[in-house]
């Protein structure tokens, strides 16, 4: 069986209307044209759908029957069309984004902020995650979007960087280390270091400078947490080398953070997606609440101070 979605409506506003010509007038078409497509429909259901005379028409029995499935057939198809087209336009769907710790408490809530207020009717799912499991299920299809780190490349991702993003080592202000203006890492390692874990980007990132100066760091203590790793600072249980990004809405009294040399350490976060998987038009709409935020991001000025300094 082969009905069009002209025939349906052709047969449902001349039922409404009482007549062809009226339902012709709605349609845009002409009266014979309906006459046509009616008896199309007709055929293809092998039923009679109006009794004819020359002055009107008048519905059968099993035209009575079939115009309520008709009209709930229309009403189905237009609310599909209007998804389609909602989707299309990402004001409707789903999407599923990774995002590291240090974005998740920095530039990620104000760029969801304004992509909620684009697609008022996407539902956004995030997962924080740290830098290598957040790349694993951007490959396996869990995540449409990734905000985080791109350390090493990969033929099957794609990375946007948005942001640069100074890492230093924070240390109690009676540190032994607090009084310098710049920390070298031969100095750092005469010291209890707290670090993350093996598979945070800032861990990733820290053994690699340490390598490019030619030494090992030996972690006292290890943690996921930025706000652990902060408390355990504030109790002058080590120092610890961390992103500057997500330390503004953290609590640093009586804390310092000196710049790190030779070498130092800028990261970038940025945007990254599966290579072989187009974008939905939601997720592209994130990407561009992204853009927007990261371009007009800026530290608090005594934090922007510091960062200057670097």
């Amino acid at each position: 069986m082969n009905l069009s979605v002209r025939q349906l409506r052709a047969f449902v506003l001349a039922a409404e209307h009482g007549s062809f010509s009226a339902a012709a007038a709605e349609m845009g078409v002409t009266q014979p044209g309906i006459s046509l497509l009616i008896r199309q429909l007709e055929d293809e259901l092998g039923l009679q759908l109006f009794h004819r005379t020359t002055r009107r028409i008048e519905l059968t029995v099993v035209g009575r029957e079939m115009l309520d499935s008709a009209s709930r057939t229309l009403n189905q198809l237009g609310a599909l069309e209007r998804h389609a087209q909602d989707l299309h336009s990402g004001q409707q769907g789903r999407l599923s984004v990774g995002v590291i710790a240090s974005v998740a408490c920095s530039l990620f809530p104000p760029a969801l902020a304004r992509f909620q207020k684009q697609c008022p009717g996407v539902k956004l799912e995030f997962h924080e995650e740290q830098a290598a499991p957040l790349l694993e299920r951007l490959r396996n299809g869990e995540l449409e979007i990734g905000w985080g780190l791109y350390p090493n490349p990969q033929p099957d991702l794609l990375f946007e960087p948005l942001y640069r993003d100074p890492m230093v080592v924070v240390m109690h202000e009676n540190h032994a280390l607090a009084s310098r203006e710049h920390v070298s890492w031969s100095a750092l390692k005469n010291h209890k270091f707290i670090s993350a874990s093996l598979q945070s980007g800032v861990r990733i990132y820290t053994d690699r400078a340490a390598a490019a100066a030619g030494i090992e760091i030996r972690p006292a203590h290890i943690t996921p947490s930025l706000t652990t790793a902060i408390g355990l600072v504030r109790q002058q249980i080590g120092c610890a080398v961390l992103p500057m990004l997500p330390l503004e809405n953290l609590n640093l009294e009586r804390l310092v953070m000196r710049r790190l040399e030779r070498p130092g350490i800028w990261r970038e976060n940025g945007l990254i997606t599966p290579k072989d998987r187009p974008l939905s038009p939601a997720a592209q709409a994130f990407v561009e609440a992204a853009r927007v935020t990261a371009s007009r991001y800026t530290l608090p000025e005594a934090m922007a101070r510091q960062a200057r300094q670097l």
